[in-house]
């Protein structure tokens, strides 16, 4: 059984496609990528892609380089452009292409290059900005044994990307562009990289020790989701500081009691390289903090 933790980083970025046919289980996991890689060969051959395979069987073709010099490294977010189509032996036992999806075409798709990843990326990370390429994928890393579209993808089946490199942008970067975007400007940027945003000023609220028990209001949220993915709403939450996560802490402990506050800090500040539940690997984060009371 081939690592399922490996498909997440694929692809399952289409508009309006979903999984909800029943799974095949008649062939096992390696059985059904060697199928899948012996197709895209097949099909790359008589396109006459030019391209390479990966030893996890993604298959790379640069169609129209940009001549730019900018490529992706791990820690960085890509954003990019695709449309979709399946793979798939018509009657005559040759593989050919169907048109599926172009939701992306035009709206932009956003993905973290996480090293020693598996999938989509492994065709991203051969781009430059600029560059167009086909980006054939396995199922495992596609929709994998349910398909998708009620049988518009059917189970097992490889696919094909057509990806438009737009830009590559450092952790750094983004958090820039969010707070330009949300027009925020950083009461502080700290040493470790904290973007401060003071939203509520108290001054004759009490300041506080890194040993005392918080009570607290927060909302956490990626920087490109509209909702939040942890918040207390309006309850509350007890703690000590040195329980959170540093950039958490690097921001509370600059809150007087009933002082608000916006911090924005990069991933190593947060979870890392390894990400937690629905945060992924080298993600930066925004929360929004209340400081209630001090014990």
């Amino acid at each position: 059984m081939r690592n399922l933790s490996v498909c997440m980083a694929g692809l399952l970025l289409i508009g309006g496609l979903s999984s909800c046919q029943k799974e095949d289980i008649g062939l096992t996991d390696d059985q059904i990528l060697e199928s899948n890689k012996a197709d895209i060969l097949s099909y790359a051959a008589a396109k006459g892609l030019g391209g390479s395979m990966t030893a996890s069987g993604v298959y790379y073709a640069l169609i129209k380089p940009s001549g730019s010099s900018v490529i992706p490294t791990v820690g960085q977010e890509v954003e990019f452009n695709y449309k979709l189509y399946v793979l798939s032996r018509n009657s005559a036992n040759a593989m050919i292409d169907t048109f599926v999806d172009s939701t992306y075409a035009t709206k932009s798709s956003y993905l973290y290059i996480v090293d020693n990843t598996a999938g989509m990326t492994e065709g991203l990370i051969r781009m430059k900005e600029g560059d167009q390429s086909q980006i054939l994928l396995p199922s495992y890393y596609a929709f994998g044994r349910t398909g998708a579209g009620n049988g518009v993808i059917p189970a097992n089946a490889p696919v094909r990307l057509d990806v438009t490199l737009k830009r590559t942008r450092s952790e750094d970067q983004q958090i820039d562009e969010y707070l330009t975007a949300n027009k925020m400007t950083p009461t502080e940027l700290t040493a470790t990289g904290l973007r401060f945003v003071r939203t509520l000023e108290n001054a004759a609220g009490a300041a506080t020790t890194p040993t005392q028990t918080l009570t607290i209001k927060y909302k956490g949220k990626l920087l490109r989701s509209t909702s939040a993915f942890d918040s207390t709403g309006t309850g509350t939450y007890s703690a000590l500081a040195s329980q959170f996560v540093p950039g958490f802490a690097e921001g509370l402990a600059k809150l007087r009691v009933g002082e608000k506050a916006t911090i924005v800090f990069p991933s190593k500040l947060g979870y890392g390289a390894t990400g937690y539940q629905v945060i992924p690997a080298y993600a930066p984060l925004r929360f929004d903090i209340e400081l209630v009371s001090a014990q």
